[in-house]
């Protein structure tokens, strides 16, 4: 009897052990299974969390919307997403995977994702590790999708309402710790910074320390932008730099840059990239390969109504609006009369890599001025392109390089949009964007466009 009641125990121990451990099992077996459906995989989204999050998702399901499909629904488990559709009577399914921009390079190199998300630029080392299958610099490759800013916030509390760009790298280095020595509390700065995969982090290193670097010891290191925002609204002693879209209802800072006034981000500024901490939104394809999928949602993405979700989420779209400008008081006589007599366009032309090629967001903007152009609200409009150029070169030359770059917009627009009514102004170096000796080329040589 006895040993029928050992034999009995020991049973139900084993069999209790077993349920346990199927019950911790269970749980990754069905995430794993979920992942591994028989559903068809139209293409896989590896990389930023700033697009990946609530763009991508978005952007997606109206894509597959567009192509007719039904039954469209989204499955998240932490940073990862799965859009499910049935398209053409089979079921399908885009897997996004949003863990910092780095990871999508990573993914694209592997060939474990077709489309890389990104909150910046492609790096140089990435370029090279990515060169077996093309240019990832290249208009093939990079699409620009939208803008953001980094908005630098701090408690609500804080007396803190305006900072430089250089005070922020010395609150980043550890040389001013304390409130008090930027006229606030005499509260200890607790400093908070994103992880070394987000693009986010990368933006911050790359517009106030001029490239990537190791955060001090004292410098606390978050999540996302979800903590990070947490952060700022419980802690007096915070501050922190989150994308526009997540920082409403936040104590923003004004950003001081070079010579120009110090701005609080609003979309109009943001739209134009002459905020600071404006950043770009991309979508990298792999250029060697080809999926008419991949191709279809990238084309969808940028065209208007893809840029209209992008607004939705709370970005800043590619759509051209025309903004009415404060004039400035030491503008050129020619300039300024033009910002108090028209208006400016949200397109800036820029140029690849501050070469005279213009660079990939250019290509597609000259597109989108020309439907601009073409609504039947403003074909009596003329346009004035303004051509700015970088502060090192002297008057004389400053002049000519800013006159050539607003020739190169007139030329393409004329040659490949048969767009030939525009004027050109030039102003050399006026109203530098940046001071920085790395952004500059890049920031300070651009073509606005003016309506009158």
């Amino acid at each position: 009897m006895e040993l029928a009641q050992t034999r009995k125990g020991n049973f139900f121990a084993v069999t209790l052990l077993l349920m346990t451990a199927l019950a911790g099992l269970l749980p990754a077996c069905f995430a794993e299974a979920t992942e591994n459906s028989q559903a068809q995989v139209l293409f896989r989204m590896t990389g930023s969390n700033t697009v990946g999050a609530d763009l991508a998702p978005a952007l997606v399901k109206q894509y597959l919307h567009s192509l007719g499909a039904t039954e469209i629904s989204q499955r998240t488990q932490g940073e990862k997403h799965w859009i499910d559709a049935r398209l053409q009577n089979e079921q399908v399914v885009v897997p996004i995977i949003a863990l910092g921009s780095s990871t999508g390079f990573k993914a694209l190199d592997g060939d474990t994702a077709d489309i890389g998300m990104a909150s910046r630029r492609v790096k140089a080392k990435e370029v090279e590790m990515l060169a077996r299958f093309g240019d990832f610099t290249g208009p093939q490759a990079e699409h620009v999708i939208g803008l953001d800013a980094l908005v630098i916030a701090v408690h609500k509390d804080n007396p803190i309402k305006r900072l430089s760009l250089v005070q922020l790298a010395q609150i980043y280095r550890g040389e001013i710790r304390n409130w008090a020595q930027l006229g606030g509390d005499d509260l200890p700065i607790r400093p908070l910074h994103r992880d070394i995969e987000s693009g986010t982090r990368s933006t911050f290193d790359s517009e106030i320390f001029g490239g990537s670097r190791p955060a001090k010891p004292f410098v606390y290191e978050v999540s996302g932008n979800h903590e990070t925002r947490g952060l700022v609204l419980r802690d007096r002693a915070a501050i922190g730099y989150l994308p526009f879209a997540d920082a409403a209802g936040l104590h923003k800072v004004a950003i001081k840059s070079g010579e120009l006034a110090a701005v609080v981000p609003d979309r109009g500024i943001i739209a134009t990239e002459d905020f600071p901490l404006t950043r770009r939104l991309y979508l990298y394809r792999n250029p060697g390969r080809y999926n008419p999928q991949v191709d279809a949602f990238l084309h969808f993405a940028e065209s208007h109504a893809g840029q209209l979700i992008v607004e939705d989420i709370g970005f800043i779209n590619l759509t051209p609006v025309a903004l009415q400008m404060a004039p400035f008081a030491n503008a050129p006589e020619n300039y300024r009369a033009l910002m108090e007599n028209g208006s400016r366009l949200s397109i800036s032309f820029r140029f690849a890599n501050g070469s005279t090629e213009l660079d990939n967001r250019a290509l597609r903007d000259l597109h989108r001025l020309q439907d601009y152009m073409a609504q039947e609200e403003n074909r009596d409009l003329s346009l004035t392109l303004v051509g700015f150029s970088d502060r090192k070169a002297n008057e004389t030359i400053s002049d000519l390089i800013s006159r050539f770059r607003a020739l190169k917009v007139q030329g393409a627009l004329l040659r490949d949009h048969q767009m030939g009514d525009s004027q050109i102004m030039s102003v050399g170096a006026f109203a530098p964007l940046t001071a920085d000796s790395e952004q500059g080329p890049v920031k300070n040589s651009r073509v606005e466009v003016w309506i009158n």
